[in-house]
Formats: C-alpha cells, structure tokens, sequence
C-alpha cells in the first residue's frame, strides 16, 4: 500500500499544534512494519509559492499514491486540482465555521470558502476527537460512518514528570512563586477574557501565584508574563516549571496542550466544553463554563492543585494517548478504505 500525506506544515516552521501531528503521524506510520509505503509533500518554504491556496495548484502530486490523505482539512481542495485513487481527510476542527471572525486574511477566505464542500468528497474522514466528529455531522450534514475517530498523542519520552524546582530555574522564574501556565493563541473561543478574571481574583489575596503564557500572538492585558513562542524542545521544561495548567477554552477539536500538561504530572484546570472532557477524561478537574461563579470555581480548583502539587494520576491518564497509538488507528482507517 503506498500513502501520499499532504501536510499543510513546512519543513522549517515553528512548531505548532498541527506540525506535531502531522510529523509525529508520519514518523510513527513510517516505523511500522509491514507494506506501508509512505512519503509525505510539505509546502515550499516560499512565502508566495508556500500559501495553501497556491500549493492546492502547484505543490501537491498524488505520486501514483493508494491513498493520499490530506493531514488538515484546509488542505483538502486540492482534489479540485488532482484525483487521488483513494481520499483520506484529517478534520481537526470546524473553528473558522463557528468564529467567522477569525477569517481575518485573503488565504484563509478562500480556504474555507472550498473546505467544506470538499469535506464531502473523502473516501474518509478523520476526526481528532468524538466532538469533532459530532461537528462535521451537525454542520456539514456528512454520515456518520464516513467518519472515525483517531486522537492525537503525547510523546511520554518527552512530556514527562521532571523537578519543578530545577525546571523553573531552568526557565527563568522565581523558585518562591507558583506559576499557572497557559499555552494559546489569542482567538476568541480561548476565552482569554475568563483567564483575565481568574489571575486578578487570585493576585488579589496573594503576590506569590503568577501567571504565564505562552503562544504565538501578544500577552495577556495586565497581570501575567506573555514569554511568546518557545522552542519544542524547551516546552517540557516550562510545564515542569508550572504549579498549574490553565485551559479555559470554549471550543477546541482537543486541546494538545493539555495532554501535553498532564504528561508531565502537572494538575491541569479545565473548562467543560467542547473536547476536553475526552482528553482529561477520568481525570477531572473541570469547571462549567454557563455557571454563575465559573470564575470562582477556576480559583478554587487552582489553589487546590498549587496545594496538592505533581498528580500522578494525571500522567497515568495521559498514557491512554501516544503516537504509536494514533499511527495504528490511522493504519486501520487505510486497511477500511482499501477493501
């Protein structure tokens, strides 16, 4: 069987949350054994000839390819362009349909003007959670048995429990202080505003809890220290560091730093929408984000964890995910679609 991946990263960008899946999945497929033949076409580091509306024309070739699965939806129309014997699409989220608003650019336009009527067109679709799944169905009106969950991974070789003392150290932060770490881009459903809430209602009975961030766009307003964009290898370190991991998010297709958190033995607190109660699964320590006091349920659920410290519960619910896993369930939906 050969496979043809698509990936919608760049050989030499920033990691991101979908470089991760798209390289971890491939690595993985490609240390199985058996008649797996893959290879995978990443866009050109161009910034004109690298756009993905360019790379639907120019960069993406079937290769005479079983099956060519395109690693992010937005990737998908190129089928307008090319005809692969066999189509697989990995569905990460449906965001941009739900916050039209976080189409700000011309790319991203056209993308999601084409992307959900080529959706339709795959031999299957891969959902990165049961929400996502649920997603595709309820706005794009596609059947469910086109559609198989696979989860992402945590690579636990990596994001794994290591002293939070050395690690702050490590990070530039104060041995003294407890840290609440969030890792997110500053779109609308992260709901960044609750985060905003939380960090002034906790700093206003104590001065050694601190907030911090991380992502790609600017920082919170007012209280916390945005460090921007770290480098993949020095991420276990800064979650080692944190007392807590923070996720107030309303909508995600599932939520990789969490995992990622967890992993590392971190007590995480999380909203209760969209994916995440299938990635803390038994784990817990949700809070309802329609409540009344939600802001004052985050707080609790915070000082909690700060009190309780490393949980290794946690890293035991993070190990029901890993690569290995996710390139296994990706293989069976390849075995599904070549009967």
């Amino acid at each position: 069987m050969k496979v043809i991946h698509w990936n919608t990263s760049k050989e030499k960008q920033q990691m991101s949350g979908v470089k991760k899946y798209e390289d971890n999945l491939f690595k993985s497929l490609k240390s199985m054994d058996g008649c797996l033949e893959i290879e995978r076409i990443q866009r050109s580091e161009s910034k004109i000839f690298g756009s993905i509306p360019l790379s639907w024309l120019f960069r993406y070739k079937c290769l005479d390819a079983d099956i060519v699965h395109a690693t992010f939806q937005a990737v998908a129309p190129t089928i307008y362009f090319r005809r692969p014997q066999k189509f697989v699409i990995t569905a990460l989220d449906l965001a941009p349909l739900i916050y039209p608003s976080s189409i700000q650019d011309l790319s991203l336009k056209v993308q999601w003007r084409f992307t959900p009527k080529v959706l339709k067109n795959a031999d299957k679709i891969i959902a990165i959670s049961q929400f996502t799944k649920n997603e595709v169905i309820r706005l794009l009106d596609i059947e469910e048995n086109k559609i198989a969950v696979v989860y992402l991974g945590v690579d636990h070789s990596m994001y794994k429990p290591m002293d939070t003392v050395k690690c702050k150290e490590k990070c530039g932060l104060r041995v003294d202080d407890k840290h609440v770490l969030i890792v997110s881009v500053g779109y609308e459903r992260k709901r960044l505003d609750l985060v905003e809430e939380i960090i002034k209602e906790i700093t206003s009975s104590t001065d050694d809890v601190k907030l911090i961030k991380t992502g790609y766009d600017a920082g919170l307003k007012g209280r916390g220290m945005s460090m921007g964009y770290i480098a993949e290898e020095d991420m276990p370190y800064l979650f080692n560091a944190a007392d807590v991991y923070l996720h107030t998010a309303e909508y995600e297709g599932f939520g990789l730093p969490i995992l990622e958190a967890m992993a590392c033995g971190v007590p995480v607190v999380v909203s209760d929408r969209a994916s995440i109660p299938e990635v803390v699964g038994d784990y817990g320590n949700m809070v309802g984000l329609d409540s009344d006091d939600c802001v004052e349920q985050f707080v609790e659920k915070i000082v909690a964890c700060i009190e309780k410290g490393k949980d290794e519960k946690a890293v035991e619910e993070s190990k029901k995910f890993s690569w290995e896993k996710t390139a296994t369930e990706t293989f069976k939906v390849y075995e599904g679609v070549m009967k």
